[in-house]
């Protein structure tokens, strides 16, 4: 196991999801560089943070790899708030699909979530797009 597969497992679940229910969200990862989408284009921003990437049992330690995901959501301002929501339950849905006992584990990480917090609209007064933010602790293990 390495961090880029959990890091691939999550942004896979997440992306699938969302491009599943609407496929005219753009997926931005933070391991990549990108242009902003215009004022009109719906998006979400991915983050995978680590918190800690070993856990130390009897011995050598073990790769033991816990910390959030983060997906910013950004949609056109004043279009409500029903679109913001849809993207937002597909995001759960695909953090939460790698809990799911059919979950194919292509990574071998075994991906976990822990509970999710979101969709959480942010006030931002001067931004051309509604935002809104979903996040969960993850772990993954060798």
């Amino acid at each position: 196991m390495s961090l880029v597969s959990s890091r691939a497992a999550f942004e896979k679940a997440v992306t699938d999801a969302v491009t599943a229910a609407d496929n005219t969200v753009s997926m931005v990862y933070d391991n990549v560089r990108f242009t902003t989408p215009g004022k009109n284009k719906k998006y979400v921003i991915m983050s995978v943070t680590y918190n800690q990437t070993t856990i130390q049992t009897h011995g050598a330690s073990s790769d033991f790899y816990v910390g959030v995901v983060q997906c910013s959501i950004y949609t056109p301002k004043s279009a409500g708030t029903s679109t913001f929501s849809a993207i937002g339950e597909s995001i759960i849905d695909g953090l939460t699909s790698v809990n799911a006992s059919d979950y194919t584990d292509t990574f071998s990480c075994k991906p976990r979530v822990l509970e999710v917090s979101g969709p959480i609209p942010l006030e931002i007064e001067d931004r051309s797009h509604f935002i809104g933010l979903v996040s969960c602790q993850f772990s993954a293990i060798a």
